[in-house]
């Protein structure tokens, strides 16, 4: 079958056991719990672990299974703009009771358009640089070299991303060179601007 949530694919074999194995079996206000939780951690607030091993202690692996299977169709319900009705309608269909649905109905209408915006903030964001400094040192540095810190948010190190710090000799002349080329395509962006 075919679900709008799942971007009108197929939805995955681990999703489908959860809904049935785990979630079916929380009650209607720990799963609309549970729900609000990831929610809030999807638009980027701090995950209140504490909550979250009380509302799943019933639960095997603390969770963490429940949680996943929660941020994954939450996610993609809003990134597909599947209606509150029609998600509610193909949960039910993959074995969530209709109470249970319901409540995930609930949260989902109460955060999608967060959870959109979030997803649009975060899009593309990987190897994001973060900062860049001059760490220059006599001494240290080679003569007409400059030794530059980047710090690099989301990159991607073993397929995971992960927050960086490079260090990097430059020659001046490169770095000149290079501060050129930057302000020019600044002032090229800038035109789009306006």
């Amino acid at each position: 079958m075919k679900f709008r949530f799942c971007g009108e694919g197929d939805c995955p074999d681990w999703v489908l056991a959860e809904i049935i194995s785990t979630l079916s079996n929380l009650s209607t206000e720990n799963l609309e719990q549970l729900s609000d939780l990831v929610a809030l951690r999807i638009c980027g607030q701090t995950f209140e672990e504490s909550k979250i091993k009380s509302l799943t202690s019933t639960l095997t692996n603390e969770g963490k299974t429940a949680v996943a299977c929660i941020n994954f169709m939450l996610v993609n319900a809003a990134r597909y703009s599947c209606t509150e009705s029609i998600f509610g309608e193909e949960i039910q269909q993959l074995g969530l009771p209709k109470d249970h649905a319901a409540a995930m109905c609930r949260v989902l209408q109460k955060h999608s358009t967060a959870i959109r915006q979030t997803l649009i903030e975060k899009s593309f964001r990987i190897n994001e640089l973060q900062s860049v400094r001059d760490i220059t040192t006599p001494g240290r540095t080679p003569p007409n070299y400059t030794t530059l810190e980047l710090k690099i948010s989301q990159e991607l190190v073993d397929g995971l991303p992960k927050d960086t710090t490079h260090v990097l000799n430059l020659d001046r002349a490169q770095v000149k060179a290079l501060i050129a080329e930057l302000e020019l395509a600044r002032d090229a962006m800038e035109k789009y601007n306006n």
